[in-house]
């Protein structure tokens, strides 16, 4: 019978010569500094086992691991181990060590992954390097392990274009050694015992020993070149130096190339955009999180929807309810306005055929899911009622309804609304406390099921609107005071403000600092006030809507990241500064006076997560 013994975060299972390293630190094994001590110590223990000639590391939850944990990224600890001492400890090990990998092994995951003698993946893994999305380059050896195993192109790919592998995939370019459908554990014990033999001699196959990648080098030469030139003048410095550490693998001997990366991790992990994009990705993370009362309900998938009015946003709406498989009911009592939406649910539909994004029979799947009808009976006993923006008024009493578009501002009445969006957009969901939890989660859940981005808001308005109603008037202000728009268009384009995603920014005119500077500052001190109305849940909601929304790029982080990073005693004197010229507009939020004689930032408001 197996052993089985508990041994911190990562439990011990024998099975028979084979030791089985789980690893199980919740919700996704992110590999913090207390993961990665554990798991070191349990393989030295392992290693010093003369019982023990083989080791498998793997996932006791769903998930092998998604990555490093992202708001220790940046910390010095200098006493931690380091992910790239456990990767040579994993590498270096005289015993053969397995990983089976499952659910998603992303980033600080793969790069362990990588580090093993062989792999063996579960189908319907997802793996990937998605560093680059954060600035950074992996730091564990990560691109030279992969550039030796699968060759300059496709790692450069993975690098810089970072979007999941497939377990299949992976295994067609030699990322991982085998794929099995189930029994994923015994095929990994399995890989394991057969390398028992290859140990002696050192014979296991190191990934830093490997040359499968390094075999043309003129391909692989060629391939560092094309990515040269077509990364050259970005935007950002991360692509330039993941092709550089490519390179490295090519031109440097192992351990030289692992420092060359190393140095080059620690140079980008500690850049202003990095910091930036860092916080960018929490603040999303933490606005797109259910709260604990709707995450213990969870989402259940909506089968239907009814809608109340047929206004275009109706029928937009429509549209991607029917293709997200639901049935859908449009309720209008005005038979003209009822005839124009579902004519106009059939030209988007005919368009997505024309257009070769929907088959014709999936179109006609879609219609006969639709019904049209000019009785509001129709709207008892919805699972969900929608209420278009131009709608009549309702003419049963459902307080269960929800109106789809703007969000009203404080005192315009409306219980819950949520903004309409486009798949992969944000949206949001505002109520004012009173909505019953399930109705929320029921939102939710349509929304996410359309692919939005929905978060929650608080009652007054919606924080996008505030936000660009503020920069408008900011720049009304500037414009009133001589600059020319053009100037102030450029100045905060030069920062990335309504950055076209061209590589290159607009040249900095000489009164972009102040410009900036005097648009960070209003907008900050809006979030504040939004913060202190209970509109924005916590200050870091202001920075995901300015991302999320297009406002902001990503690099800068937002707002209130800004004001954290350039310090609230700073931002405070600056807007005191500006009061005169707009009181209304400058006068700081009470917010600042509060967290200053606290000693706290903004950040300190925010949610775990």
């Amino acid at each position: 019978m197996d052993q089985e013994t508990q041994f911190g975060l990562v439990r011990h299972e024998r099975r028979g010569g084979v030791v089985l390293l789980k690893m199980a630190l919740r919700p996704v094994n992110a590999l913090t500094a207390a993961l990665r001590q554990a798991l070191a110590q349990a393989l030295a223990e392992v290693e010093a086992d003369p019982a023990a000639q083989a080791v498998v590391i793997c996932s006791d939850i769903g998930v092998f691991s998604a990555g490093g944990d992202l708001p220790e990224a940046a910390k010095t600890n200098a006493s931690a181990l380091t992910l790239a001492d456990l990767c040579l400890a994993v590498e270096a090990c005289a015993k053969p060590v397995v990983v089976a990998l499952n659910g998603r092994a992303l980033g600080a995951g793969l790069e362990l992954a990588l580090a093993a003698h062989r792999r063996v993946a579960l189908a319907g893994t997802v793996l990937g390097l998605p560093d680059i999305r954060l600035g950074a380059v992996p730091g564990a050896g990560g691109t030279q392990r992969l550039a030796r195993l699968v060759g300059a192109q496709v790692a450069l790919r993975i690098l810089l274009e970072p979007g999941s592998l497939t377990a299949s995939q992976a295994l067609t370019i030699g990322l991982v050694d085998q794929v099995v459908e189930q029994k994923l554990l015994e095929a990994a014990v399995e890989a394991a015992t057969s390398l028992i033999g290859a140990a002696q001699p050192d014979g296991l196959p190191r990934s830093m020993q490997r040359r499968e990648g390094l075999r043309d080098g003129k391909a692989f030469h060629a391939a560092v070149m094309a990515a040269r030139a077509k990364f050259e003048g970005a935007l950002l410095p991360a692509p330039q130096r993941a092709i550089d550490c490519v390179e490295a693998a090519q031109l440097l001997p192992p351990d030289q190339a692992l420092a060359f990366e190393a140095a080059a991790h620690a140079e980008l992990i500690h850049s202003p955009e990095a910091q930036g994009l860092r916080a960018a990705f929490l603040a999303e993370r933490r606005a797109l999180m259910l709260p604990k009362d709707l995450a213990q309900l969870g989402l259940s998938r909506l089968a239907s929807v009814t809608i109340w009015g047929s206004d275009a946003s109706v029928g937009e709406v429509a549209v991607q309810a029917l293709a997200a498989g639901m049935q859908v009911c449009i309720v209008e009592p005005q038979h003209e306005a009822l005839s124009a939406c579902l004519k106009q649910i059939a030209v988007r539909q005919a368009e997505a055929v024309s257009a070769g994004r929907q088959s014709a029979e999936a179109r006609d799947a879609d219609w006969a899911r639709l019904q049209g009808s000019q009785d509001p009976e129709r709207l008892r006993g919805a699972a969900l009622l929608l209420v278009g923006k131009t709608a009549p008024a309702l003419p049963l009493p459902l307080a269960q309804s929800v109106l789809l578009g703007a969000l009203p501002a404080a005192g315009e009445g409306a219980r819950v609304a949520l903004t309409p969006a486009q798949a992969g957009q944000f949206s949001e969901l505002g109520h004012n406390g009173q909505a019953a939890p399930e109705l929320l989660a029921r939102v939710l859940s349509f929304g996410r099921q359309l692919g939005w981005r929905v978060m929650l808001v608080g009652a007054g308005g919606s924080i996008d609107q505030r936000l660009r109603a503020t920069l408008a008037t900011v720049i009304a202000a500037l414009e009133a005071q001589g600059l020319a728009r053009a100037v102030i268009v450029a100045a905060l384009g030069s920062y990335g403000l309504g950055h076209d995603g061209s590589k290159t920014l607009p040249a900095r005119p000489p009164e972009a600092e102040q410009i900036f500077s005097t648009c960070v500052a209003a907008l900050c001190n809006q979030g504040a006030r939004l913060v202190e109305e209970g509109v924005a849940f916590q200050p870091s909601d202001v920075d995901a809507v300015s991302v999320m929304s297009g406002m902001f790029p990503r690099w800068l982080g937002g707002p209130m990241f800004l004001a954290d990073r350039k310090g609230l005693l700073v931002m405070r004197a600056e807007l005191r500064q500006l009061v005169p010229q707009k009181p209304k507009l400058y006068a700081p939020s009470a917010l600042f006076d509060t967290l200053i004689s606290e000693g706290r930032s903004f950040a300190s408001l925010n949610r775990a997560g």
